[in-house]
């Protein structure tokens, strides 16, 4: 009650239908930890371990009520590590959202391989408008050199059925894993062009503290500056930023990415990212 919660914002990509209305802004666990074993992550060394742990249903409802109730939020993201995991979980939590009749404008974490139709239908209906895909690279051997196991098969069906149920898609690419080339990064590059998605992260990808890419250097980073994607200190080579850089700002003004932009959320959301985009960071 004594959080000024009409101060938090959300992403700007979260309210592309209305960037007016982003305050009122609220975060939300339901689970903690992720099962997976992808080389480049370093969350698990927040747990100790890679055993998940599942906040109470009773206590996640409760959470909610007060969200929209008590601090009458309508944007929520749902933080956990990959919200999409446990099928029957994300139906319970989705089918309460829906009963309240709550309004919330969502968006959460969800791999490739673990949605199904059902589970997308359920979670538009509660109000999941955006859910990030962790694609990482279009490259099979660069995925499966950094235990990142999914089949491009998997990911096209994955967007297919995100689509078919009329989900945004935010996805997420690493440029500059271990095996990664010029190629293979144009490659995704490519790939996210091709399927114009309603918003795109592209990272330099860094081997933080904890994962077993870091592990691995026999040299390793010890300053933290150098693991800030926007560092200058940043420990990646220059031409790589340089990639990701112009990589982010030449998707973001194609005419076709701001048509679909326009068509679906409107000449302000065209203006916003426009304006965005002539941002330079260096």
């Amino acid at each position: 009650q004594l959080l000024p919660m009409e101060r938090y914002v959300a992403h700007n990509w979260h309210c592309l239908d209305d960037l007016e209305k982003r305050d009122h802004y609220a975060v939300l666990y339901t689970s903690l930890n992720c099962p997976f074993n992808c080389s480049y992550c370093n969350v698990h060394t927040l747990y100790g371990n890679r055993k998940m742990q599942y906040r109470k249903l009773t206590s996640i409802y409760s959470d909610l009520f007060q969200f929209k109730h008590l601090w009458k939020i309508r944007n929520l993201k749902i933080w956990d590590e990959l919200f999409t995991l446990d099928n029957d979980r994300v139906e319970a939590i989705c089918d309460y959202i829906i009963s309240e009749d709550f309004g919330f404008n969502i968006w959460a974490y969800a791999r490739v391989d673990t949605v199904n139709e059902k589970m997308l239908r359920k979670m538009k209906k509660a109000g999941i408008n955006w859910l990030c895909y962790g694609f990482e690279s279009a490259s099979e051997e660069v995925r499966k050199g950094s235990s990142k196991a999914y089949r491009d098969s998997e990911s096209k069906r994955a967007i297919d059925m995100t689509r078919d149920a009329e989900i945004n898609i935010l996805a997420n690419f690493l440029f500059g894993l271990p095996g990664d080339s010029l190629e293979s990064m144009q490659a995704s590059y490519d790939l996210a062009v091709r399927e114009n998605f309603e918003y795109v992260n592209f990272y330099v990808a860094l081997p933080y503290p904890g994962s077993k890419w870091y592990a691995a250097l026999k040299v390793k980073p010890t300053d933290w500056s150098r693991f800030g994607q926007f560092s200058p200190n940043i420990c990646a080579d220059s031409g790589l930023v340089l990639f990701r850089d112009l990589a982010f700002r030449e998707y973001s003004l194609r005419p076709e990415y701001l048509s679909m932009i326009r068509a679906k959320f409107g000449e302000k959301a065209v203006s916003h990212i426009q304006e965005m985009a002539k941002w330079q960071i260096r």
